[in-house]
């Protein structure tokens, strides 16, 4: 049976997925010979971790109570001293995944899957690549940071997939790149790409109100976190809800009621135009 470490950065919707996906798929690891050793899990502020990262693991019972805490919105620091694991909070906790990529990634090797939807990752994805450690992307944020952080992941190439970034998780990637390989060149390529659009456009051809089905989208987690828009710009794509859906208003109007409603500063204001610019907001 080959074992496989796993560390999973981000407790979100899709890191809780991906952990309820690990523990009700271990008979079919079985069958492949594989079982995926859970070392270590953290969210934004906090590190558990296996007491022996060699040889131990997090256990099931405990990923499902990890996800249920997190479920309910509180921090993984309320499951401290609950069970036989090591706990790190704040800056410790980088400093304990970067040991423990360090030591497996030269040895048995890691995967270290980021689950974060958070752009404060790509520090430690680079330092891991460079461990030996395989890294997993579940969000396109990591890729969209300067060229000189995306070359540094991508000179590692084999050790880096992010295949679950487009097309909800389709292999539309690797079969380009096999496409490629073969020597037959791509001439043109049409389709819509993103997982949660193909979603949302379906319902909609089939007579949905958007707000459901967007709603919807959210409770399948389809959808992806906006952590990174300032709260004024949250406030105000939430005044979209309160017009019937098909009233078309104009941009400068909903511009002027933000302004005098939220007091929006520059930073947001210069977001929500350039959104509109992008004809991401019309």
């Amino acid at each position: 049976m080959k074992s496989i470490p796993l560390l999973l950065m981000g407790c979100g919707g899709v890191g809780r997925q991906l952990l309820q996906h690990i523990v009700s798929c271990r008979s079919i690891h079985a069958e492949q010979g594989l079982i995926l050793r859970v070392v270590g899990v953290c969210d934004s502020k906090s590190l558990l971790v296996a007491t022996d990262v060699f040889t131990k693991q997090l256990n099931d019972s405990f990923l499902m109570e990890i996800c249920r805490v997190k479920s309910s919105g509180s921090s993984l620091s309320l499951l401290n001293g609950l069970g036989e694991f090591q706990f790190f909070a704040n800056k410790e906790s980088t400093g304990k995944a970067l040991e423990i990529a360090g030591r497996l990634g030269r040895t048995t090797g890691l995967a270290v899957v980021d689950c974060s939807a958070s752009s404060e990752t790509i520090e430690v994805l680079k330092q891991v690549v460079d461990f030996g450690c395989c890294v997993v992307l579940a969000n396109k944020k990591p890729l969209t940071s300067s060229m000189e952080d995306f070359e540094k992941l991508f000179s590692h190439l084999r050790r880096i997939r992010h295949e679950s970034t487009v097309g909800a998780g389709l292999p539309l990637i690797t079969s380009l790149n096999r496409i490629l390989a073969s020597g037959d060149p791509i001439h043109r390529i049409i389709g819509s790409l993103s997982g949660t659009l193909g979603y949302v456009m379906s319902e909609l051809e089939d007579g949905k109100p958007f707000s459901q089905v967007v709603k919807a989208a959210k409770s399948l987690g389809y959808t992806e976190p906006v952590d990174y828009f300032p709260d004024k710009v949250k406030e105000c794509f939430l005044d979209l809800g309160s017009f019937p859906e098909n009233k078309k208003i104009p941009f400068d109007v909903l511009i002027n009621m933000w302004v005098e409603i939220h007091e929006i500063d520059e930073e947001a204001f210069a977001i929500v135009i350039e959104l509109s610019n992008k004809n991401r907001i019309v």
